[in-house]
């Protein structure tokens, strides 16, 4: 995943590059055709660019490049076929509506590099994950072989010669150096951004081995506000962050098995003032929106497990199998830190069939899909009440109206009451996938519990009676 993100990122950093060239140097030159050229010759796809467009002439620079398409490598591409005589791509694996680079020129004519803004419209990206952990995107952005219908002289024997040996040249020299980490002063000029992003991204991630589909859509990914000065970080050490997404996951049934609505934003300092280091830990203010909903859960599944016990004691969790949708948008905030995001407060998320709470220090390592988390799920009220009069009536049955039901139910069930409402504590760890799942209440059989709760319940009512029956001791044998 790092080699993908990497390329990508190489891309746009290719991308970039050009078009600023193009602002400072020669804007005439930059055209679509030159684009295409550019990026064939550094990355294995075909590529397509609609329109070019550049403002020299103003006091905020700009260039614009429209309807940016990759798709897998062809022999139009190989042969650099020029733009004119090239077919339509009907299909893509990446494509970019528009990216839009807007410079100062006043910085520039200062020798000041000020990016007002880089925004990247409408990506679009379908990766496929295969069964033996590769995918689809990796050969993309490998160097092409054929360059212009000729090898790729970068692919040469003396040109690979080359790279080993400049590799191994930094090998030995890194082991030289002593290994020191990366700081805000090794960052050689003052950074300061107006907007770094991307607006209505569409991306979808298909697991081959499962069958499972993860729709990432409306996805607008902003850093703002960038301000960066590694001598003065007390003043000078801002990142604004927002992000916003409708995440879906469908089952390999085809079936939606849950939608998030997120809303995330952060204002984040990347570097620690006193140090200089990385910041390790960013703490994010998220807001999960009403109407995002949940269904098959694999935690829930483990709990459907005990089902048949809590339905001896007259318990109906059937809604657990059911969609549940969010009542209101639910705001909470975490930690985010080498993949691992960890809940800092214990949000209650309110849906038709249940409450679901999530405990503070829950966590979620999203590389490896390892998390440990203790939560709590409330049934709603209704289905709650009527449960829990399915058990008192299975008491006065078993007790022929011995005792006080309600009593008795509160021994039986014990801390499965909360506030009138079923609760049940459970605890989800290991792979998210294949949780490990415990609950926090143990449940015997009715018959026992009953037997147990009418016998406390009879000596509390009559046991001081009973002190005062000569030979009461006797009736201890029965279990008085």
């Amino acid at each position: 995943m790092k080699k993908i993100i990497y390329g990508v990122g190489g891309f746009f950093g290719l991308l970039i590059i050009v078009l600023v060239l193009a602002l400072v140097f020669a804007g005439s030159f930059l055209t679509n055709e030159f684009l295409v050229k550019q990026i064939e010759s550094a990355i294995n796809v075909r590529a397509n660019v609609d329109k070019v467009n550049i403002n020299l002439f103003s006091a905020l620079s700009s260039i614009e490049v429209e309807g940016i398409q990759l798709t897998y490598r062809d022999d139009v591409a190989d042969k650099g076929t020029p733009l004119p005589e090239r077919k339509p791509l009907k299909s893509s694996v990446i494509s970019i509506s528009k990216a839009d680079i807007k410079l100062s020129l006043i910085g520039i004519l200062q020798k000041k590099f000020e990016l007002k803004k880089l925004l990247i419209s409408e990506p679009k990206v379908s990766l496929i994950m295969f069964e033996n952990g590769g995918n689809n995107l990796t050969t993309l952005f490998k160097s092409p072989a054929l360059v212009n219908g000729e090898p790729n002289p970068a692919l040469t024997p003396e040109a690979i010669a080359e790279r080993k040996k400049e590799a191994e040249e930094e090998r030995r020299a890194s082991k030289d150096e002593p290994s020191e980490p990366f700081t805000a002063k090794d960052i050689p000029v003052a950074i300061k951004m107006g907007l770094v992003g991307a607006e209505k991204g569409d991306i979808q991630v298909t697991m081959k081995k499962t069958g499972q589909v993860i729709k990432v859509q409306d996805l607008n990914f902003k850093l703002s506000d960038i301000d960066i000065d590694g001598s003065d970080l007390s003043s000078h050490n801002h990142v604004g962050v927002g992000f916003d997404a409708d995440v879906t996951i469908i089952g390999k049934n085809k079936q939606e098995a849950a939608k998030f609505l997120l809303d995330t934003d952060g204002d984040l300092q990347p570097f620690v003032e006193k140090s200089g280091l990385v910041n390790p830990s960013v703490v994010y203010n998220v807001k999960m929106e009403e109407n995002s909903f949940l269904s098959g859960f694999a935690a829930f599944d483990a709990i459907a497990g005990e089902l048949p016990l809590l339905n001896q004691a007259g318990l109906k969790l059937d809604k657990l199998k059911e969609k549940s949708i969010l009542k209101k948008d639910v705001k909470f905030k975490i930690a985010y830190s080498d993949g691992k995001v960890t809940f800092l407060d214990e949000p209650t998320f309110p849906s038709k069939n249940y409450d679901l709470q999530i405990e503070k220090g829950s966590f979620l390592v999203i590389p490896t899909n390892y998390h440990e988390m203790r939560m709590g799920m409330l049934y709603e009220e209704d289905e709650s009440k009527k449960s829990i009069s399915g058990v008192d009536a299975k008491i006065k049955e078993a007790t022929k109206g011995q005792g006080d039901p309600k009593e008795l139910r509160n021994k039986i069930l014990g801390n499965l009451i909360k506030d009138e409402r079923i609760f049940i504590p459970f605890k989800t760890s290991g792979d998210l996938r294949n949780p490990t799942v415990t609950l926090g209440v143990e449940i015997g059989s009715l018959s026992d519990l009953i037997g147990g709760a009418v016998k406390g319940a009879i000596k509390g009512k009559i046991g001081e009676e009973l002190k005062k029956i000569p030979g009461g001791d006797a009736l201890k044998k029965f279990g008085f």
